[in-house]
């Protein structure tokens, strides 16, 4: 009977008390901030890069994948993810670069956009801005956190569903590019002489179709007591490819030579003139319509040319000569008065530009 009431009889009920003790302290280790803070998720998101025509030099997926990566401490991209981030690069009407971007949810609807602009042409700066807004639209740590519902406000008028923003008319096709050009041709009459080009093309963002009219003025050459003059007029076609500021192209020439004589007697006043070579230049724009173009041509002759007498051969040119143009360029369809185009800003980057 006296055992009941011994200190060893009332130390065992303590034992359940302490375990239960431990086990809270542990649950609430585990979910203390810190613990809440290494086992946050980290974002993950599909992501679609594009280039349009025109932004090409720009860098590609892996920059932009890179330095999201590297402001967010790991790589987001991830192929299943139900996020997606669609992004497109264009060139704006000006040399200014654009940039459109959009998050959709796993049911396709946008939940964040933005559109950015460099005015610079630095296509790596407008990347570096690009990563940027997504990592603030990714990382949980920065995004704001909701105030209060406020209470309901007075019935106001709806805003408009959608903002429209009136940006340049730009045709929908290649642009007509009309210019002259003064040239100095040398090696293929008898003498250095000049020149003029009448030229037309029909210009797309990086290569251009044109179609040529020359005429290279008299050159004239003193034979025994005479004199001797040819001049040539042909037409040429002129593809040429464009990159930023430098050109180069490639020329067919067709048309006649013809040679007049005083004091001297002639076989043949006209002949064929055919030929070919490369061109290369720069361009320099003084606005979306004027431009001056300076170039140079390496003339190969295809055609036989020569001056001759009833008694002799008076001249024969060489094979290769070459020309030097300096062409003041008109853009006709930047005045045209097409109507400007509405762009929705940050919803309409799969739109046509």
């Amino acid at each position: 009977m006296s055992a009941r009431n011994t200190g060893t009889g009332g130390a065992a009920p303590r034992r359940p008390r302490a375990l239960a003790a431990a086990c809270l302290a542990a649950a609430a280790a585990l979910l203390s901030p810190r613990g809440a803070e290494a086992a946050a998720p980290r974002a993950a998101v599909r992501l679609e890069y594009r280039r349009a025509p025109g932004a090409e030099r720009c860098p590609d997926e892996g920059l932009l994948r890179e330095e999201m990566a590297r402001q967010l401490g790991y790589d987001p991209v991830e192929p299943a993810a139900a996020l997606q981030a669609r992004t497109l690069i264009f060139r704006g009407p000006g040399r200014e670069m654009h940039a459109t971007m959009e998050l959709h949810d796993a049911d396709g609807a946008v939940t964040w956009s933005r559109h950015l602009v460099a005015y610079n042409d630095d296509c790596g700066e407008l990347v570096m801005n690009m990563a940027l807004s997504l990592r603030v639209a990714l990382d949980p740590s920065l995004r704001v956190q909701p105030a209060p519902d406020p209470p309901p406000p007075a019935p106001a008028p709806a805003p408009p569903i959608e903002a429209a923003v009136e940006l340049p008319a730009r045709p929908a096709g290649p642009e007509l590019r009309v210019g002259l050009t003064g040239a100095a041709v040398f090696g293929l009459l008898q003498d250095t002489s000049p020149g003029t080009v009448l030229h037309a093309a029909l210009r797309y963002p990086s290569f251009s179709l044109g179609l040529e009219g020359l005429v290279h003025w008299p050159a004239v050459m003193s034979v025994d007591r005479g004199t001797v003059s040819t001049w040539l007029a042909a037409v040429s076609a002129v593809p040429c490819s464009q990159v930023r500021y430098l050109f180069a192209c490639a020329f067919v020439s067709l048309g006649v030579a013809t040679t007049a004589a005083r004091g001297v007697s002639l076989d043949e006043t006209s002949t064929l003139w055919l030929a070919t070579g490369p061109r290369a230049g720069v361009e320099l724009p003084f606005s979306d319509w004027l431009a001056v173009q300076i170039y140079g041509d390496i003339v190969l002759r295809l055609s036989e040319l020569r001056v001759e007498s009833s008694t002799a051969v008076l001249w024969v040119p060489p094979s290769a000569g070459g020309l030097v143009g300096l062409r003041i360029d008109f853009g006709l369809a930047a005045g045209l008065g097409a109507p400007a185009r509405r762009a929705l800003l940050g919803r309409g980057p799969w739109a046509r530009h």
